[in-house]
């Protein structure tokens, strides 16, 4: 049931727009009646949290599924991961860009929590893998830095509709400046400041 109400979220957001969306609609479309939806969801906003959780395991499934861990080149494994988000973000039949639009307005703290935590694990694997090539002791602050400014980037890229910058161009530069952030040696942390 769960999952159906989820699932109706999803197409009643692509069919109408997240301001056209209700629970009444939602019901419909998934079959059920609105007093059963309320037994599950309190309200559209909790459905909405979590088909956006429903979308960020998805989209952290899909990135487990990219051949980055085994690729040693730091630009073709950061290219790999930034084509793959704009991809996912032009999927869905517009399901995507219209939650981008409404990013603001959204509960978005748990999505990029959990698109968080999945690139932080595939970096753990990959930089272990690949210590001598990359040394890295802050981990955890490069995967933060780089996951909520590649987020932000193309959020804002895809919401404003930017046709000033064309996002095969915006790739590419953000490709560069992650791959060069990443592969950074390690900070001397002794050296006067």
């Amino acid at each position: 049931m769960v999952r159906a109400l989820i699932d109706a979220t999803a197409r009643v957001i692509q069919q109408q727009g997240l301001d056209s969306t209700t629970t009444a609609r939602i019901a419909e479309v998934a079959g059920v009646s609105v007093g059963s939806l309320y037994q599950y969801f309190g309200d559209k906003d909790a459905l909405i949290e979590a088909l956006m959780g429903s979308l960020a395991d998805d989209i952290g499934a899909g990135l487990k599924r990219l051949p980055l861990i085994d690729n040693v080149d730091m630009n073709a494994l950061v290219d790999s991961a930034i084509r793959f988000g704009f991809a996912v973000l032009h999927s869905r039949d517009g399901l995507y860009l219209e939650l981008v639009r409404n990013w603001h307005r959204l509960p978005t703290n748990r999505v990029v929590d959990v698109l968080q935590q999945h690139f932080m694990d595939l970096a753990r694997v990959y930089f272990l893998r690949h210590y001598r090539d990359y040394p890295i002791r802050n981990l955890e602050v490069r995967v933060f830095i780089v996951t909520n400014s590649v987020l932000f980037t193309m959020v804002r890229h895809i919401s404003q509709d930017n046709g000033l910058i064309r996002e095969e161009e915006l790739a590419r530069e953000l490709t560069r400046m992650v791959a060069q952030y990443l592969a950074l040696p390690p900070a001397d942390e002794d050296a006067p400041r």
